[in-house]
């Protein structure tokens, strides 16, 4: 089955709820490595954030093009800047549920995942029947390994039909390890979608969604399935589900090209550094390698554990640390329980020389 085919068969069926998934598709791991030259743009950003600070429906609308700004690239300026931009009305009375569930968004994408449901809960007490905050709260029940309660969410959705819902429920099913399962709800739902008719960022997520269903199944189709969601919109938390899926399938040239695309957010850093550990290219990433254990060293000194799952993959697969590597991934699974997290968890704790 080729997704060419699947586009071409779209027939109108789906009414598209427009913006909803610029939620949703933001990356939960996403870059922490703020290059010295970005600096000056991070401050920039904060300021010009602090300047727009005003009316809700003026927040609401800077902080948007930030978070797509870090879903596409992975820079934790942007994340930052949203949080300057929000942060200093979440105490008033009159803010809005839209603005609170941006507010989530940063949160989360933060992995202050308390904060953000209780920045979800004030939304809903607003509005209970808004839908980007029903999906944000399954997304971050997926997170934390509650499938039932992203389960609940994704049925609280108004309209049970569409393709955000269906998604959202082929979601938790292989959160729940129904492959199979999943990959046939999206099919079905997939072939009788207008292109045309369907939010780009809706879409981008659906086959994200699809291709995660097909990951353990079909590595081909799950490989054109998140080549197409990222043909809609570019993703960090995509791109990496998409080389992961290449690497599995020992597809290094390809893993390569797919990253030759990518940003220099943290968790494309570290893949790349994998495909040229596992090319034999160790002379050409010695300096980014040292630089990269030095940097993550001085997170762990300071327990700062943004990207612990990236730092455990680091220590895992480039600059074998087997105790350091196991340490790292229990962290990470304080934070994260979805099957990535528990799989590296698992390979921690068989590794003996690591290693890809």
């Amino acid at each position: 089955m080729k997704t060419g085919k699947i586009i071409s068969n779209f027939t109108s069926r789906v009414t598209a709820i427009a913006g909803l998934l610029a939620i949703l598709f933001v990356p939960v791991a996403a870059a922490h490595d703020i290059r010295e030259t970005q600096v000056e743009a991070h401050a920039a950003k904060t300021q010009d954030a602090h300047e727009h600070h005003g009316s809700p429906g003026k927040t609401h609308d800077a902080v948007r093009p930030l978070i797509r700004a870090f879903r596409e690239s992975g820079d934790d300026a942007h994340l930052d800047a949203a949080w300057a931009l929000i942060e200093p009305g979440l105490e008033a009375r009159d803010i809005d549920a839209a603005t609170l569930v941006n507010a989530a968004t940063v949160a989360q994408s933060r992995h202050d995942f308390v904060l953000a449901l209780e920045l979800i809960d004030r939304a809903l007490a607003k509005s209970p029947h808004l839908d980007p905050a029903w999906l944000l709260r399954a997304s971050i029940e997926l997170v934390r390994g509650n499938t039932d309660s992203a389960l609940d969410a994704c049925r609280r959705l108004r309209r049970v039909a569409t393709l955000t819902a269906i998604s959202c429920r082929s979601r938790v099913a292989v959160a729940q390890g129904q492959h199979e399962r999943a990959l046939k709800q999206m099919t079905a739902v997939l072939t009788h979608v207008r292109r045309d008719d369907a939010d780009a960022d809706e879409l981008a997520w659906s086959f994200s969604v699809a291709g995660d269903a097909a990951a353990t199944l079909d590595t081909k189709l799950a490989a054109s399935l998140y080549g197409n969601s990222l043909d809609l919109a570019e993703s960090t938390q995509v791109r990496s589900a998409l080389v992961d899926v290449l690497l599995r399938a020992d597809r290094l040239d390809d893993a390569k090209a797919a990253l030759a695309s990518g940003s220099a957010a943290l968790p494309l850093t570290v893949r790349r550094m994998i495909v040229a550990k596992r090319q034999n290219r160790d002379a050409e990433i010695a300096h980014e390698i040292t630089r990269a254990d030095r940097r993550f060293r001085h997170w762990i000194a300071h327990e700062d554990w943004l990207h612990a799952r990236e730092m455990a993959r680091f220590y895992l697969d480039v600059l074998p640390r087997p105790a350091l590597a196991q340490q790292l991934a229990r962290v990470n699974l304080a934070q994260q329980r979805e099957a990535e997290d528990l799989l590296l968890a698992a390979r921690t704790r068989g590794c003996s020389s690591c290693g890809g």
